[in-house]
């Protein structure tokens, strides 16, 4: 287009910076500092039995509480937990949690378990979801920080984890919450056979993630992480807690885990290194 016509230039159709002009963002929020930030998706995986529902669960409590985990700060925020697996029956975790380690408190708690989820898949339930979100925001008083869906294969019912376009399905969606609230989202999900081959389903969701937990015989090892070293290694142990006893007479218990190790500094095992070196 010749100059001097009048003609104004086409407005871009995506936002873009010139490296030039571009600068760091110090005031970026995180949650967990060094792991899960704020606008992240978080994939924590592992075999059934391998306590990954009670170590994502631990993450979220720290978040929700604003208690440093594992020598790391984080950032107080709503912290919503989809249950789509154990349902109602995950309660009794957090109630164990809530008991053991907050003991009595008159002040609300900004964590949320809800015992039924959408179908990611489908756009109108995630709208459902979006506003209901919105709403417990409100409700909270406190920015939306983090959504957990546990587990992945129970958030896309008729779903087909191997299947691209489901898969890509999914993520948009996930992508479509954090990109709404600013927040993260994380999902929870089953390993194949052989733990050490990755996630079930297809390539796409592990790419997607800008941060991979594999959880085997209770330790979390970071894969992957966006601006940073993968290969730390977080230990833990579960501790069984009494909650009281059932109209039986017999007790009721869950597992906490060991509140002493989450005050610990993580194994650091760098990638690519040879056996001296590391």
């Amino acid at each position: 287009m010749s100059k001097g016509n009048g003609a104004q230039p086409p407005k871009p159709s995506y936002p873009y910076t010139w490296v030039s002009d571009a600068a760091l963002d110090l005031e970026s929020r995180y949650l967990i500092k060094g792991l899960v930030d704020h606008g992240s998706f978080t994939l924590i995986y592992g075999p059934s039995g391998s306590g990954k529902s009670f170590f994502t669960a631990d993450l979220a409590q720290h978040i929700a509480t604003g208690q440093s985990w594992r020598a790391r700060k984080t950032n107080q925020s709503l912290v919503v937990y989809v249950a789509s697996e154990a349902g109602a029956s995950i309660l009794r975790r957090f109630i164990g949690w809530r008991d053991n380690r907050l003991g009595e408190s008159s002040e609300r708690i900004p964590l949320a378990v809800l015992t039924r989820g959408p179908n990611l898949i489908l756009k109108q339930q995630v709208e459902e979801l979006k506003i209901q979100l919105a709403y417990m925001q409100d409700e909270a008083k406190l920015p939306l920080g983090l959504v957990v869906f546990d587990t992945l294969s129970r958030s896309m019912p008729g779903g087909d984890e191997n299947n691209a376009e489901d898969m890509t399905e999914v993520i948009s969606a996930a992508d479509y919450l954090r990109d709404s609230f600013k927040s993260a989202t994380a999902f929870v999900h089953h390993s194949g056979k052989d733990v050490d081959r990755g996630a079930r389903g297809h390539s796409s969701l592990f790419a997607a993630a800008d941060a991979v937990l594999r959880i085997d015989d209770h330790v979390a090892t970071l894969d992957k992480v966006r601006d940073g070293v993968a290969g730390e290694r977080f230990p833990f142990s579960l501790m069984p807690v009494e909650l009281g006893v059932d109209a039986d007479g017999d007790p009721i218990t869950t597992c906490l885990l060991d509140d002493s190790e989450t005050m610990a500094s993580p194994d650091r095992i760098v990638k690519g290194l040879g056996k001296n070196q590391k």
